[in-house]
């Protein structure tokens, strides 16, 4: 990403965090016009998008951001939460489970692939994934050894 859009992009990830959600949609999609190949501006305008109840345009996005890097697992991890949270869940399963094929040391996939499982009343999947994601934290946590 070009220098410029880099910097509008930070811009926009300010306006995010104060809550201008709306704001900083606007900046995303100007990035997005100068570089339309660009997954994490895709990624947060799906995140903001969200955040306005939007869910359509927001699963619009992540699935562009997927297609522009589709073996991003964070993306599929993205995807699945969207889904979680709309409560599609055997299609957040499904993205959930793509994160962890591409990513099996990526910790937050498997802790929400947890709850998808025991929303779907499959506990023993669930305590396994939670095991999973507690494993792994601990495995890339820097402890100091005194």
């Amino acid at each position: 990403m070009r220098q410029d859009l880099k910097e509008r992009f930070i811009n926009g990830q300010f306006k995010f965090m104060d809550e201008d959600f709306e704001g900083c949609i606007a900046v995303f999609t100007k990035v997005l016009e100068a570089d339309p190949q660009c997954a994490k501006v895709y990624q947060a305008r799906a995140v903001a998008r969200l955040r306005l109840n939007d869910n359509d345009a927001a699963i619009e996005d992540i699935d562009a951001a997927i297609k522009c890097e589709p073996e991003n697992a964070r993306l599929y991890y993205h995807k699945g939460a969207i889904l979680f949270k709309l409560e599609v869940l055997d299609e957040a399963l499904k993205y959930l489970t793509q994160a962890i094929d591409l990513a099996p040391e990526y910790a937050p996939a498997y802790a929400l692939r947890s709850e998808v499982y025991e929303r779907l009343g499959d506990k023993d999947a669930a305590g396994l994934d939670l095991n999973n994601a507690m494993v792994l934290r601990k495995e890339s946590s820097n402890i100091v050894d005194w």
